[in-house]
């Protein structure tokens, strides 16, 4: 008997002991997710090479993290953590950044400041490093903030890891050089999607506990196994897809979008949904709808350390308002165009001034150039910063030449080599740059040699050349009503096409109506929108209906700055396909070639016009009274992308693109969408529209107001999932009810004390705001 009571007694007093509970890490696990996902977004911005030293970002991205996810631990308010955001994000962005600020004028405290709050504004503009470091940090802040809370306070993945995916998006989109930026771009979506599963597991645990329902043992582990094994699988599956199988998926998702290829309209395939991609064409045949896809063409440096426009082909042959390459067909009785072989070093010209090929004041101006396959179309043609005058590979020269001299070309119009461009094919050339002034060109006259009458032509006549040329004519003499000579001509075509109260730059041209009417011509006298082979055509067309030799040059302009100057002295240019660009130039007597840009500034592409003078091999800017839209240019046009011309020196880092500004414009607008909601939810303007955020605070909560449901009762039935806020749940209730049913109804002071009733229990239920209760 004693026996029993002993063994009784022990089993009574181990059912008291409780069993240790077991720890649960799902927020730490989920804690070091948000950390690395954050952290390789940041490592894949870096790496696509925006900005030189701007590894402060990085860290600035995962403190933000850490500060949300100390703030989710600790249970703090939604509005706190709002308020503590702006403070957080400065004593994170400026100890990192303090240290590598440029001087300002002063260096006082408000001096300093308004710098601080110019970069965090404008930085991802701004063509300083520093000031581009400070926007990036703001921006990687606010993403990894936003991760943090959203994915560990609101258990909210999804919604998490939207503003991530926005900047790994426009990042791989706008990277000149996909390659360094895949690996972490992959890593960083196979952490998203685990963070949203670890966010998807929190949510699930809150309602367990909730409901006092005690999960199986393992479950979290085989469920963060199952998870990082869907998330592997889907990402290997994107990756390996698209290069299994020659079926467009893209044009299905993006019908609109997402062309890829190298070749400007009139060359190479078409782009998807019937625009064709944005890269370099020997020819400027006017089109439809463009999309970039910028791909690496070249690098390149200069004897003068300046960026330049490349020229690659001369197009001299006129057809319906488009232009060729000349292709061997003789021009007047007085010259004709042949092919000179060459072995390398300086090209067959003719250098006697006296025949016109070789103009005065012109300089020398040394480029060397790293090629990629297909920079250069079809052909493998030698690129120059100006008028060809050597190059160090062999090859064929292509111009215009005397009948008494067919082997020495007055000019050269392209210089096609004797190997094939590869990767990495190694380019040494040597060209002419004018450094003629306005006022020389003014009184350069029109004694044109006279194997420039080739540079004249228009075009086999016909009714319908002879009504179009002679609508181009009529409006080239309006536009330069008042000119006294043929440089003031070509300057005035150029700034009224570059006036945006004229003509506007787009990448989607309206369509021509009728097969019959030419595109330039639609263009000068109805559309007056398009991009730059328009603008180059028009200008090109129009010198030649006044009879002043022009051709067209097709190639690339400046690109974007690698390495600065100081860093072994060089500056050295990246090149893409988007930066492909067309312009033009015309003949002056005793000067020779000289380049005009038609193109205006626009968001696309900031194309000033071209330096006269000294100041073309110099690079200082030209003074000009035109509006310039600053910002990193995308590409514009079949031909043409990011030109800011010879007379802008380009950043360290390419700005941001117009993809990244829509994202975020789009990030900021949802952001005023959220305001304006929790403005609505706290700030009712009368009684109903304080109970219909009652229920709306329900709906939140899961709980639906029922038909035949009492206000007071569905005040009762809610105060027990928001505990804290049921007395003042309850007094609103009352008032509303007898507002709505009572014949008294309700007193003025008694709806402004329900109002100021409703604030009081949205404040008491903030915490839990959102939350299901189970």
């Amino acid at each position: 008997m004693e026996a029993w009571v002993d063994r009784s007694v022990q089993l009574r007093d181990r059912a008291r002991v409780k069993p240790e509970p077991v720890k649960n890490y799902t927020f730490e696990i989920g804690a070091a997710l948000c950390v690395a996902l954050i952290a390789a977004t940041a490592w894949s911005v870096l790496a696509a090479g925006w900005v030189n030293g701007g590894g402060g970002a990085a860290v600035v991205a995962v403190t933000s993290v850490v500060e949300a996810a100390l703030l989710a631990q600790a249970r703090a308010p939604r509005i706190a953590a709002a308020i503590a955001a702006p403070f957080l994000g400065l004593a994170a962005i400026i100890p990192t950044t303090l240290a590598a600020m440029p001087p300002v004028a002063g260096q006082t405290v408000g001096s300093v400041a308004g710098h601080y709050v110019r970069a965090l504004v404008t930085g991802l503009a701004s063509s300083t490093d520093w000031d581009f470091t400070v926007g990036l940090c703001a921006i990687l802040f606010l993403c990894g903030y936003w991760l943090g809370w959203v994915a560990l306070r609101e258990h909210r993945g999804v919604l998490a890891v939207i503003p991530v995916f926005s900047v790994l998006a426009t990042n791989v989109v706008n990277a000149k050089d996909p390659d360094p930026i895949a690996f972490p771009e992959t890593v960083a979506v196979v952490l998203a999607l685990a963070v949203i599963a670890a966010a998807y597991l929190g949510a699930l645990g809150d309602r367990w506990a909730a409901a006092r329902i005690t999960p199986i043992g393992g479950m979290r582990v085989r469920f963060g196994s199952s998870a990082a094994a869907v998330a592997v699988g889907l990402t290997v599956v994107a990756l390996l897809v698209p290069p299994l199988t020659d079926t467009d998926i893209s044009s299905r998702l993006f019908p609109h979008g997402l062309g890829i290829g190298t070749s400007g309209k009139g060359g190479g395939q078409p782009g998807v949904g019937g625009a064709s991609t944005i890269g370099f064409n020997p020819s400027v045949e006017l089109g439809g709808p463009l999309v970039s896809r910028p791909q690496l063409a070249m690098t390149y440096t200069t004897s003068n350390n300046l960026p330049t426009y490349i020229r690659v082909e001369d197009d001299t042959q006129f057809v319906e308002g488009n232009w060729f390459p000349q292709t061997g067909i003789n021009g007047p009785t007085s010259n004709t165009w042949n092919d000179v072989p060459f072995p390398g070093g300086l090209l067959p010209r003719d250098t006697d001034q006296a025949d016109g090929g070789i103009g005065a004041d012109q300089q020398q101006v040394q480029a060397t150039f790293v090629m990629q396959k297909g920079s250069t179309g079809q052909q493998p043609l030698a690129p120059f910063v100006g008028d060809p005058e050597a190059v160090n590979l062999p090859g064929t020269a292509y111009g215009a030449v005397l009948p008494s001299a067919p082997s020495s070309l007055l000019s050269v119009d392209d210089v096609q080599l004797a190997q094939d461009i590869v990767n990495g094919t190694t380019l040494e050339s040597t060209s002419l740059v004018s450094t003629a002034t306005a006022i020389q060109l003014e009184a350069a006259g029109t004694k044109y040699p006279a194997w420039t009458a080739a540079y004249t032509s228009t075009g086999a006549a016909s009714d319908d050349v002879n009504h179009s040329i002679a609508t181009i004519t009529q409006l080239a003499k309006q536009w330069t009503a008042g000119t006294t000579n043929p440089y003031d001509e070509a300057t005035a075509i150029q700034n009224h096409l570059r006036n945006p109260a004229y003509f506007q730059y787009t990448l989607t041209p309206p369509a021509v109506p009728s097969p019959s009417i030419w595109p330039v011509v639609y263009f000068l006298t109805v559309s007056h929108r398009g991009y730059c082979q328009y603008f180059a055509s028009a200008m090109g067309t129009m010198l030649r209906t006044l009879g002043i030799p022009t051709r067209l040059v097709s190639g690339y302009g400046p690109g974007t700055t690698r390495a600065e100057s100081g860093r072994q002295g060089q500056r050295e240019q990246t090149v893409t396909t988007s930066d492909a660009h067309s312009w033009v130039e015309a003949y002056f007597p005793g000067y020779g070639w000289i380049p005009f840009e038609p193109t205006p500034p626009s968001a696309q592409g900031d194309y000033q016009p071209l330096p006269r003078g000294s100041q073309a091999i110099t690079g200082t800017p030209i003074p000009t009274t035109k509006p310039v839209l600053r910002g990193t240019p995308t590409p514009a046009h079949g031909f043409q992308g990011n030109d800011p011309g010879v007379t802008k020196i380009k950043p360290a880092h390419p700005g941001i693109p117009g993809s990244v500004i829509g994202a975020l414009a789009v990030l900021g607008a949802a952001l005023i969408l959220i305001v304006v909601a929790v403005l609505w939810f706290a700030l009712p303007r009368s009684l109903t529209g304080a109970w219909r955020r009652v229920e709306a605070l329900g709906v939140i909560s899961g709980m639906d107001r029922r038909r035949a449901e009492t206000h007071r009762a569905y005040a009762a039935r809610l105060a027990k999932a928001r505990p804290r806020a049921g007395t003042a749940l309850s007094e609103l209730a009352a008032v509303t009810a007898r507002a709505e049913f009572s014949s008294e109804g309700a007193s003025v002071q008694e709806r402004a004390v329900a109002l100021h009733t409703w604030r009081r229990a949205l404040f008491a239920a903030r915490p839990r705001l959102g939350r299901s209760p189970g």
